[in-house]
């Protein structure tokens, strides 16, 4: 071990008393640091050369106060005192001492000798540190760890070793392997192979005393110039490993079958709401469904009247954790405008005449810890648009007449047929509701782009008609590739009630496609307006202006691309669908989505 004398100096000179300093010979001090005053056996002063020559240039009458103020902070230790005893001390120069106290060595530049032993102190405890976490490890691992040195003599192994071989490791440690094999402990050796091929082993070993069959694996190590130094030997437990096995399987098995029930959970989910389809645009969306239905974020849904916009609220309601909890429609579009507030956030008693006495609770109340949908959200006033912002920010609510504020927790979805964009550009909604509404989109294809729906569709209303009105009719190939062929301006709702006219008023058991002129107007591509044959020029300008108007906005549902169809300014658009009333009129033909 390190001590202090092996790194001290001997570039000193010792004077006895201060009259020294005067009578000797300057010559004395060539190659020495320091000048040291030891007196009645101990060390009084230690000053540097330069203190020394002034000393001896200078009188005696100064060398008292030129010592008190030169002299070196200075610490005494003993010539065979510890290395890392220094980490603490506070000075410039250390002077060793033996046994009589007088001087054998000095070391300068303590500083950086402390920050040397401070950094060795920290280094041998961090390596101290980290072999007592190896050997923690080494010792408390499951899996044999059985080690030798380079000629197969056997080192160390921890207790899971021992339990492998059925013997103690006072047993095993300095014995070689071979012997091992000898004394039929074990079926073979993996060390011995490996002393023998240089490389990595893995084998099957019997163990005689323990009576476990095992997979041994040795590896071996080498030093930085290849050379082998080391082998590490570790085996797995064959008994052991197809238990593993046996519980992985279990587990999958178990897996599966909860993979097979929420399968069956969701399916019944979605045949719950009769969520039938088979595109892929109708899957993706059953997806977005299923990924979203657990949060509480809010869901705008849009698409053309009649693609099942209602039937998406329900299937994200039923998915959610809010399934056993109210499901609340309000279709914006069809309660009028004095009554839509009161119907959402209802009244107190006398709120306005004619008010029930005992006031009234508003479908945002009743939907509390449930779900809200606001259906033809696109139809709602822009001073009701305000107090629902309100509502979906603050998650309160204030009865109409009333002043206390009601707590609701409800998650809202939103439905339309109407390009909220163009109407908040038109100022007919509110921006800030827009964007509060449209934090996820479901757009939803109409019929006539997802055509592979209508086959299952068709076959789904079928099945649910003939049990309604207890019948047992099918529908011919025939029929089937013309409604598959048709535009569906409707969607799904159209289908369902083409399908239902079409069953119930045949004749036959089996529906054809002679019934379908009598049932159903397909209409071409380019729809003219019907008009008696001698009318006023004036009346039937307006006719044909109505009926243009009514057909392109309800195809597209935005005045801009209803203008670009017309090749009209927007403005004329907007114009003559107030004059028209068109957008009421398409309304009150929309009985839900």
């Amino acid at each position: 071990m390190l001590d202090l004398l092996a790194i001290a100096s001997h570039d000193y000179a010792v004077y006895s008393d201060l009259s020294q300093l005067v009578v000797n010979n300057p010559v004395d001090l060539q190659g020495k640091r320091y000048g040291i005053i030891f007196n009645q056996n101990m060390i009084v002063s230690l000053l540097s050369v330069c203190c020394l020559q002034a000393l001896m240039r200078n009188g005696i009458l100064e060398q008292e106060e030129l010592i008190n103020s030169s002299q070196l902070r200075f610490k005494v230790l003993p010539f065979c005192e510890p290395f890392g005893s220094i980490e603490n001390l506070d000075c410039e120069v250390i002077v060793l001492v033996n046994e009589q106290g007088y001087p054998t060595g000095v070391i300068s530049n303590v500083e950086s000798i402390v920050d040397c032993v401070k950094y060795f102190n920290f280094q041998e405890s961090e390596a101290r540190k980290t072999l007592m976490e190896y050997e923690a490890i080494f010792e408390s691992l499951e899996e044999e760890i059985f080690v030798t040195d380079q000629q197969g003599i056997i080192l160390r192994l921890n207790p899971a070793s021992e339990r492998v071989f059925g013997l103690k490791k006072q047993d095993l440690i300095g014995k070689h392997v071979s012997e091992l094999v000898k004394r039929n402990i074990i079926s073979a050796s993996t060390t011995e192979a490996v002393l023998e091929q240089k490389c990595r082993v893995n084998m099957m070993q019997d163990m005689m005393i323990s009576g476990k069959k095992v997979i041994g694996t040795a590896i071996p190590i080498l030093d930085e110039v290849g050379q082998l130094v080391r082998v590490v030997s570790t085996s797995k437990d064959i008994d052991q490993i197809n238990r593993l096995k046996s519980e992985l399987d279990k587990k999958k098995t178990e897996l599966g079958l909860r993979d097979q029930e929420l399968d069956l959970l969701r399916s019944e989910i979605f045949s719950r709401v009769k969520f039938v389809y088979a595109s892929d645009a109708m899957n993706s969306i059953k997806d977005r469904i299923l990924r979203i239905a657990d949060t509480d974020l809010s869901v705008l849904i849009h698409g053309e009247s009649g693609v099942g916009k209602e039937v998406i609220a329900k299937a994200i309601h039923y998915a959610s954790k809010r399934k056993n909890k109210p499901f609340v429609k309000i279709n914006c579009g069809l309660i009028p405008e004095n009554l839509l507030e009161s119907e959402l956030f209802g009244y107190e008693r006398g709120a306005f005449t004619g008010a029930d006495k005992n006031g009234k609770i508003g479908k945002v109340e009743l939907a509390n810890g449930g779900t809200l949908f606001l259906d033809e959200i696109g139809e709602m006033p822009l001073m009701l648009q305000v107090k629902l912002l309100e509502f979906l920010q603050d998650k309160t609510i204030c009865r109409v007449g009333g002043t206390r504020s009601i707590p609701i927790e409800t998650r809202v979805l939103a439905a339309t047929n109407c390009n909220l964009q163009d109407m908040v550009t038109e100022k007919l909604f509110r921006q800030d509701l827009y964007y509060r509404l449209n934090i996820m989109t479901i757009k939803i294809p109409a019929l006539r782009e997802r055509k592979e729906d209508i086959d299952i569709l068709v076959e789904f209303f079928k099945q649910r008609i003939n049990k309604k009105y207890g019948i047992a009719k099918r529908i011919s190939p025939e029929l089937k590739k013309a409604l598959y062929d048709y535009d569906w301006p409707g969607n799904v709702r159209e289908l369902e009630h083409v399908v239902e006219r079409l069953m119930v008023v045949s004749d036959s058991d089996v529906v054809s496609l002679d019934n379908i002129e009598d049932q159903l107007e397909i209409k071409s591509k380019e729809q003219k307006a019907s008009l008696p044959q001698i009318v006023p020029l004036k009346a039937a300008k307006a006719k044909v202006e109505e009926e243009l108007v009514r057909v392109a906005y309800a195809k597209c549902h935005s005045t801009y691309k209803a203008a670009e169809m017309l090749e009209v300014d927007q403005s004329t658009i907007v114009k003559l669908i107030k004059k028209y009333k068109i957008k009421e009129r398409l309304s009150h033909l929309s009985l839900g989505s």
